[in-house]
């Protein structure tokens, strides 16, 4: 079944295996690894999505992300303190109504996420949609609840987790995620166009040298792009 085809009157309980559960375990050991360099420099980074929710399968994504602004050339210090020096940024700007935000690419399956203009609370949203837990929480092994691609809650209990489809069931899935039902119906039309009509592009992509500063660039797009200037200006 495909992780990304959407779930309608769907519910059932997955209990793990002594493979689901070392897997979840390696893949928790490795984001606490990468989420510890930060934390130690006084940061505060979330991981979101599988793993902050427990689901994870064999190429599931270690995403973390900044919530705060933080000066892009902090956080490359700080990885290139630790040793990670080759690696993929570019800026992406979803939709116009969006956040610009940084992405750093350190391997196939590690991706940091900063926000390079401020974040509405639309925009925090997103990531609690998925499901998202900091350093400590993580460390405690705590898993929660979010949805996925699917539009499936996932809910998490002692032997694996429970899935129940969103649609139809918003109000459960609100007291759930503590989620708006608000950006659930916003997200669900989201998903249900993608499903209908396929991916689309997003407004703004632009892949990064190396020794470019994302800051500088999108200020020079923004010479261009109203848009971006009133989201640098934003306060």
């Amino acid at each position: 079944m495909s992780k990304e085809r959407i779930l309608r009157n769907y519910h059932d309980n997955i209990v793990y295996d002594v493979n689901d559960w070392a897997l979840l375990e390696q893949k928790r050991k490795n984001a606490i690894e990468l989420m510890e360099i930060f934390v130690k420099e006084g940061l505060n980074p979330f991981i979101y999505g599988s793993i902050a929710r427990g689901n994870v399968h064999k190429f599931s994504d270690i995403d973390i992300i900044f919530l705060q602004l933080i000066p892009s050339y902090k956080i490359e210090y700080i990885l290139s303190q630790n040793g990670y020096n080759n690696y993929l940024k570019e800026i992406i700007m979803a939709t116009p109504h969006d956040s610009l935000k940084l992405f750093i690419y350190l391997s196939e399956l590690e991706c940091i996420t900063l926000p390079l203009t401020k974040m509405d609370n639309k925009s925090i949203e997103f990531f609690d949609f998925g499901g998202k837990i900091d350093f400590e929480q993580l460390k405690l092994n705590a898993r929660v609840p979010g949805i996925d691609k699917r539009l499936v809650l996932v809910k998490p209990n002692q032997k694996g987790h429970e899935e129940i489809s969103v649609i139809d069931n918003e109000i459960l899935v609100s007291k759930e995620t503590g989620i708006s039902i608000r950006s659930i119906n916003e997200r669900i039309k989201v998903l249900l166009k993608r499903e209908k009509y396929g991916r689309t592009g997003v407004f703004l992509k632009r892949q990064l040298q190396q020794n470019e500063n994302p800051e500088e660039v999108i200020k020079k797009i923004a010479r261009r792009k109203s848009i971006i200037r009133k989201k640098i200006y934003l306060k």
